[in-house]
């Protein structure tokens, strides 16, 4: 109940504890969304070297290699029928790995 000092005590701490609730629930959701994220684009830059490496093996017959993208270092090989692809991920080492068909 509002008077004219202003809000009660016990309001106060009402309200305080309800955004604390609600703060407390939201940020790790919103920390795990922000992981899956950044996993889902480092995913997509892995798939962005994968198509250059396969671009160098076929001009230059280059078998291993890196790339920077962001930061993120991202080394490939090429091991027929396979080309791997090797990046550091938000909470560990990641590798990607298609095969390649004749």
């Amino acid at each position: 109940m509002r008077n004219s000092n202003g809000f009660s005590w016990p309001e106060t701490i009402v309200a305080l504890t309800i955004t604390f609730i609600i703060a407390t629930t939201l940020i790790p959701l919103l920390n795990n969304m922000h992981v899956q994220l950044e996993e889902k684009r480092r995913k997509y830059h892995a798939s962005i070297v994968m198509n250059e490496a396969t671009k160098k093996y076929i001009t230059e017959n280059s078998w291993t290699g890196s790339m920077y993208i962001e930061k993120v270092a991202y080394t490939y090989e090429i091991d027929l029928p396979q080309i791997c692809v090797r990046y550091e991920g938000m909470r560990e080492e990641k590798t990607n790995c298609i095969t390649i068909l004749d």
